[in-house]
């Protein structure tokens, strides 16, 4: 899938920005430059890496279609998300175009040997060093950096993201923001163009600090794939800043001047990773010139999660999460993907002990663009970090779909279900909140719907349980159904419990209520039954299971509840939503 950026016609006239400072002397061994060689020398480089950018330009493949409406207007620029029929991979970049940046590259080195200090020229070093394959780029890229610390550690941090290497990646940009002061590194951590609705106003009112540390909790949760990395949304936010910064002063691809519109459409949806170009018709003030279109590596995807899964991640549901937001502030295309698809799920958390028992299961074979050769991965967290990954090994049949059940020492947080095909890559997740039951005497778990296997009901939550869970929301009237819930809170002496379960239909129009009251047609269905047992304890909980007859429902979204009640009055209720097919 593609992101395109497109320069409008009209965006002909160049706006500039004052270059950044040029270095005025600097020493290497004995010899020191001077002022004047030192201009020479940077201003070769500029004229070098402008020339560049212009011969790029007219080399770059033609596409003949246009694109649609703009998703996000910004100063000059349109950027729309692209659709699945624009996951096209890119065309192998001329053979010239890759010569002429290696010379380029050649004429940078020679300038940093020379001007080590100069941060521009660092700069554009590693910009163009990132734009190489990884089986061309040198082993060893670094050159002696004696620009500010902050800067040089950014460098790094940055040619180590595009490099997929997430962690030294962090490493750098770290060290990065411990080497700015209070106002830079203020200015780094600042988020407030990728962020809007509830988010943007509860940071505006925040100081420099208590930004930063909503940022880091935003960019921790919001990472793509918690079995990949958990930092790389935090190091792809820190990786444009240092785009941005190298692009200050320099040629663009698009060949227009770099200014506030470009900055910020690079800090909200990134830098493009190649070029394409169409003619368009001669306009007033367009000179007939191409339009040059930035293509994204795959679809990007608004990954930061709402306001309520910040403040409590064990309130999460899918709502909380707007991926596919064709306007969201902000996006990322994740490198490990072209595509992030909804899994159908089901999670149901059980109390044991000082333990928060897990039961998911997932299933992503309707999702045909995921191959069956797939990982699979559930991430647990606790209010503050991830504390928990389990990889799920692979099976050939069976890696789109499965189960777990995953023991953690934590009473809320959020869990993440991730089926990855790094092959075709395409992925699927699911990221929902667990809680502790509801305060109270007495208390129920989750709800847990599953398919009964043998005639015997289970009396505890284990894998055998799991791997004969639903695997999301959606059940078929005809098939037989069993639901399964623990109860807490139970007297050790033998008391009686009162169970009610009932099962009724969701969101019926207003017509078809009509229409039942008129008796023009059936009253919407279903299915309640009460019963009164005394519950098999072990230890501080009884489990139970209980057969539900779906077979007479008609098709459509239902609301399963039981509630429970003791004889002295306390009592408790669970709740879970379900789709009959």
């Amino acid at each position: 899938m593609l992101s395109l950026i497109v320069v409008p016609a009209l965006a002909a006239a160049a706006l500039t920005q004052a270059p950044a400072g040029v270095t005025q002397s600097a020493r290497i061994g004995e010899r020191a430059v001077e002022s004047a060689d030192s201009v020479r020398i940077v201003r070769s480089a500029r004229s070098a890496q402008s020339s560049f950018e212009a011969f790029r330009r007219l080399r770059l493949p033609r596409q003949s279609s246009a694109h649609g409406p703009c998703d996000v207007t910004i100063g000059r620029y349109c950027y729309w998300r692209g659709d699945d029929v624009d996951d096209l991979p890119p065309p192998a970049e001329a053979r010239e175009i890759r010569e002429r940046r290696a010379q380029l590259l050649v004429h940078l080195d020679s300038a940093i040997r020379v001007l080590p200090g100069d941060g521009w020229l660092l700069g554009q070093r590693i910009r163009y060093l990132a734009e190489m394959p990884d089986s061309t780029r040198p082993r060893s890229p670094s050159m002696e950096c004696r620009a500010d610390a902050s800067w040089c550690h950014a460098l790094d941090g940055y040619l180590a993201h595009v490099s997929g290497s997430y962690a030294a990646a962090n490493v750098a940009f770290e060290r990065a923001l411990a080497a700015m002061d209070e106002p830079t590194r203020c200015r780094w951590m600042d988020i407030s163009s990728i962020i809007d609705g509830d988010l943007a106003k509860r940071y505006e009112s925040l100081d420099c600090p208590a930004r930063e540390r909503m940022a880091r909790r935003l960019f921790a949760l919001g990472a793509p794939f918690y079995m990949i990395a958990t930092t790389d949304l935090f190091t792809e936010h820190m990786s444009r800043l240092t785009r941005a910064r190298m692009a200050e002063g320099a040629a663009t691809t698009y060949g227009d001047g770099w200014a506030d519109d470009a900055r910020e459409l690079v800090l909200r949806y990134g830098w493009p990773t190649w070029y394409s170009q169409r003619d368009q018709s001669p306009s007033i003030g367009s000179e007939g010139r191409p339009l040059i279109t930035g293509h994204d590596s795959g679809r990007p995807y608004f990954l930061l999660p709402s306001l309520r899964t910040i403040e409590h991640p064990g309130a999460t549901t899918t709502d909380d999460w707007r991926l596919d937001d064709r306007s969201a502030p902000s996006g990322y295309a994740p490198a490990v993907t072209r595509s992030i698809h909804f899994l159908p799920h089901q999670v149901a958390r059980f109390r044991h002990g000082d333990s928060t028992i897990i039961v998911a299961a997932w299933d992503a074979s309707r999702d045909t663009s995921i191959g069956r050769q797939s990982e699979a991965a559930v991430a647990i967290t606790n209010d503050e970090a991830i504390v928990s990954v389990v990889v799920i090994p692979v099976a050939s049949r069976t890696g789109r779909a499965g189960s777990a059940t995953v023991a953690i020492r934590a009473d809320s947080g959020m869990v993440s279900i991730e089926v990855l095909d790094r092959e075709e890559r395409r992925a699927a997740r699911a990221r929902v909140g667990y809680a502790p039951p509801a305060p109270g005497r007495m208390r129920l778990s989750d709800l847990l719907i599953y398919r009964p296997w043998t005639s015997d009901l289970p009396l505890s939550a284990d894998s055998t349980l799991a791997d004969h869970a639903v695997r999301g929301d959606e059940v078929r009237g005809r098939d037989a159904v069993a639901v399964y819930w623990e109860t807490y809170g139970l007297p050790a002496s033998s008391e009686p419990v009162q169970f009610a379960l009932s099962v009724e239909q969701i969101g019926v129009g207003w017509a078809r209520r009509a229409a039942e009251r008129l008796r023009l047609t059936d009253p919407t269905s279903g299915v309640r039954v009460e019963w009164t047992e005394v519950p098999v304890l072990q230890g501080d909980r009884a489990g139970r299971g209980v057969r539900v007859d779906l077979s007479r429902l008609r098709p459509g979204r239902y609301q399963m509840q039981l509630s429970a009640k003791g004889r002295e009055g306390a009592g408790a209720t669970a709740v879970r939503e379900l789709v009959v097919r």
